[in-house]
């Protein structure tokens, strides 16, 4: 097969340079001012757009409330462990203070070769509620109203006390001391307690 050659056209152009030179025809001046003119429109709107959006955000904290959705305030740090742990000593340190040992004989635990029951001895706790002297202890260890029984406090000083209330159903009695300036545990309010709480339990020991 023979290949015909393009003829070749005026000023020497075949027919392919032809068809590119008639796509690349220059735009028109207006043609292009009207585009320009379009994308400034376009950029102009879109700015007082962004503008009015923004002047329209309310940015007074006032209006706002913080809400914690993760707290870090139960996150235990060895100072904070530490801390918590030289308060709760402090505390029990001082209230120690308060607490007295009781026995219904004044010579109890002189001897190991006592017969006498941890019933009979009385053996134990309380705590001073008052400045004056007044006690709160169990009844089986102070023994019922009017019996006698026998103090010591925390410092080493003995007194002799008389029990002026008792419950038997309760197991709870108050004992009287002839004292004054005593160290006094304070209250709380028992319907703020809750189950699960810590509770620390004192005794003074008494040595049998």
């Amino acid at each position: 097969m023979i290949k015909k050659r393009l003829k070749p056209l005026k000023y020497g152009k075949n027919i392919l340079e032809v068809i590119f030179l008639k796509r690349k025809k220059k735009m028109k001046p207006g043609k292009k001012i009207f585009i320009s003119f379009f994308i400034a429109l376009s950029l102009w709107i879109l700015g007082f757009y962004l503008y009015g959006t923004y002047q329209n955000i309310d940015i007074n904290g006032n209006n706002y409330t913080a809400e914690r959705l993760q707290s870090t305030d139960g996150v235990q740090t060895v100072e904070k462990i530490e801390e918590e742990s030289k308060n709760i000593a402090d505390i029990l340190e001082e209230t120690t203070k308060k607490v007295v040992g009781i026995s219904k004989l004044k010579d109890a635990g002189n001897t190991i070769l006592s017969k006498s029951t941890e019933s009979e001895l009385g053996l134990g706790t309380g705590f001073i509620v008052t400045s004056d002297g007044y006690i709160v202890s169990n009844e089986h260890v102070t023994g019922e109203k009017f019996s006698k029984c026998y103090i010591t406090l925390e410092n080493g000083n003995n007194y002799d006390g008389t029990v002026i209330w008792s419950d038997k159903d309760l197991d709870l009695s108050i004992v009287k001391i002839k004292g004054k300036d005593l160290p006094y545990v304070t209250l709380g309010d028992s319907s703020n307690i809750r189950v699960g709480e810590t509770v620390y339990a004192i005794r003074k020991s008494n040595r049998i």
